[in-house]
């Protein structure tokens, strides 16, 4: 028989926000993950020294998924902020990577309802994603009175795009997008004019 390789940490957090998607927080248990890793519950002690942490392990997973994206944005952002706000509305929305994404933060959310650090998680993550839109809505000369306002359109239609699954083409997306930039932030085409 072959000898599995060691788990880590973050192999129990992958498989704790598998278990906090098909159910609830109340799914994520130490018996049923271990069954599923086909491990002992030793090898979580090892890990971790309680439930708890392991949960503290998956808020902590989440908010850095959640805000690193931005951060490589922000790094590696070499285009005007118009262009990159529109990137933004054209994410692409069914990959599998986005998908689970969008599941995980579902139940985090969800969670958030009745857990005051997942609570804390998302609300953080709310307010680093607004900042952001704000930002880039301020670089491109978007009136100031509006910024907030429009930032939180922009970060609510983005939200719910990730969350609904409706079937669109590329094209479908693309025209979307357009539409959805010329709403949003109409001074690009005289910016870009």
């Amino acid at each position: 028989m072959p000898v599995r390789p060691s788990l880590t940490a973050d192999d129990w957090i992958q498989a704790a926000q598998r278990a906090l998607v098909k159910g609830n927080v109340d799914a994520v248990r130490i018996d049923p993950l271990a069954k599923e890793l086909k491990v002992t519950r030793g090898s979580f002690y090892y890990h971790f020294k309680s439930r708890s942490e392991l949960l503290d392990g998956i808020v902590s997973n989440w908010r850095k998924s959640a805000t690193e994206d931005i951060n490589q944005r922000l790094n590696q952002a070499q285009s005007s902020p118009q262009e990159q706000l529109k990137r933004l509305l054209e994410l692409p929305q069914h990959s599998h990577t986005t998908q689970e994404a969008a599941a995980i933060e579902l139940s985090i959310r969800t969670w958030a309802r009745r857990d005051d650090q997942a609570r804390q998680a998302i609300d953080e993550v709310d307010s680093f994603r607004l900042s952001y839109i704000e930002s880039l809505l301020l670089q491109a000369g978007i009136n100031p009175d509006e910024i907030k306002d429009r930032a939180y359109l922009i970060y609510t239609y983005r939200l719910s795009i990730a969350l609904i699954q409706v079937e669109a083409g590329p094209e479908e997306v693309q025209k979307r997008s357009n539409r959805m930039a010329k709403l949003l932030f109409p001074q690009q085409e005289s910016t870009n004019a």
